[in-house]
Formats: structure tokens, C-alpha cells, sequence
């Protein structure tokens, strides 16, 4: 009998062979492929039949994660989303959850989590590794940017965060553009998109208001 089906979306090959010699190891998955790029996966869902589970980068190059889940939404509705996340998991998590996503792993996460998260989130179930899990607890009832003051503070996103905190800790345009796969050209929209959200109107502005607000804490 033929187990779950799960393709993985992974720009780093030696990650998505990693994760395919883990879970044929678990035995209770079909490996259909890996998705290198965003094109490589739409091509692969318009063209062949939609796994049960899909496991995504969080932070596939030349592509917004939002966008990106909103697409697979439309491209394999079926389809049920594992986020594989690096860095800043509690924003890409809230992110991921509130797009439709079914669990979100960290890379830091031993072989035991990882299967256990894609055979939960293959069946329909719900799963966020332990540390995302603490770190959005921590989110939600301390950022500035949560319910009770969701009125006054805008959203960001998770790839809008990562901006601002690497542009008010000293990273320059080009230092941030090659740290998350984009060009300077994307990396001044976000800049210029925070500063519209946030209501400032230069650099010294966004590092007032991360300090204000706590934003560049690493809690």
C-alpha cells in the first residue's frame, strides 16, 4: 500500500534530498519530487496530480511567501502545506497559519520531529514545532503588533520584518538583498512600503520606531 504523497519545494537540493532520504526512510510516504524554484512547482502542479503534502522554503528566492501560499491555494487546494522555516519563525508562522498553511517545521528540527510534522500535516492535521510555538505565544501576547492593539499598529509581514530589522541594525541595501536571494531594487519597495505603513519618512524613522516597539529584540 502506497503511502501519503508529498512533494517538497526547496531551492538548496542538497535540503530537498535530505528531507526525501527521511521521509522514504519513514516509509509511509510516496516522493513524487523536488520543486527547485516557484516555476519548477507550478509546473509540476499543473502537470501532474497534486500531492497530499506539500513541504515549502519559507523563503524561496524571487518570491513573497505570502504570494506564494496564496498560489498554491489556487494551484493545489487539495494539497495540504508544511512550512519549512529558518529564521523568524513566530512572523512566518502567524503568516503561514492565517494563508491556510497546515503546520509550520523549523530546519533546526531532528529527523523525529520532522516526520512526525509531515505525517500530522499530511492527514489534515495541525502541527508547529516547538519553538515556533513559543516564539508566537511570545508574539502574540507582547508585540506591539498584536490583537489589542491591531487598530493603531499596521501588519507586517514576515519578509517585511526581516527587512526592517536588518536595515535598522546597519545591513545595507545590497548586504540584505543578498542575505534573502532578492535585488536592492526589491529591497528599497519594502523599505520604502515600511516607511508608508509606518507613517516615517527616513531610515533614522524606522530605527525609532523598531526601538519604540521593541522590534529589535531577539525575543
Amino acid at each position: 500500500m502506497k503511502g501519503k504523497t508529498v512533494l517538497i519545494a526547496d531551492d538548496f537540493p542538497i535540503v530537498g534530498m535530505g528531507l526525501k532520504k527521511i521521509l522514504e526512510d519513514a516509509g509511509d510516504f510516496e516522493f513524487k519530487g523536488v520543486a527547485g524554484s516557484v516555476y519548477a512547482l507550478r509546473s509540476f502542479l499543473f502537470t501532474q496530480k497534486a500531492p497530499d503534502l506539500i513541504v515549502v522554503d519559507s523563503n524561496i528566492p524571487r518570491c513573497d511567501i505570502s504570494t506564494l501560499l496564496a498560489n498554491l491555494r489556487e494551484w493545489a487546494p487539495g494539497s495540504n502545506i508544511l512550512l519549512f522555516c529558518a529564521a523568524d519563525e513566530e512572523f512566518t508562522a502567524l503568516l503561514g497559519l492565517k494563508k491556510g498553511v497546515r503546520g509550520v517545521i523549523s530546519k533546526c528540527a531532528g529527523t523525529d520531529e520532522i516526520v512526525r510534522a509531515c505525517r500530522t500535516v499530511a492527514y489534515g492535521g495541525t502541527y508547529v514545532s516547538g519553538a515556533a510555538a513559543e516564539k508566537m505565544a511570545n508574539y502574540i501576547s507582547e508585540s506591539p503588533f498584536s490583537a489589542e492593539n491591531k487598530e493603531d499598529k499596521p501588519f507586517l509581514s514576515a519578509r517585511e520584518f526581516m527587512v526592517m530589522r536588518k536595515l535598522t541594525t546597519g545591513s545595507s541595501l545590497s548586504e540584505i538583498a543578498r542575505e534573502l536571494n532578492i535585488s536592492p531594487k526589491t529591497v528599497g519597495t519594502y523599505r520604502e512600503r515600511l516607511m508608508a505603513k509606518l507613517g516615517v519618512k527616513s531610515l533614522a524613522g524606522l530605527i525609532r520606531y523598531a526601538l519604540q516597539n521593541d522590534i529589535l529584540s531577539d525575543n
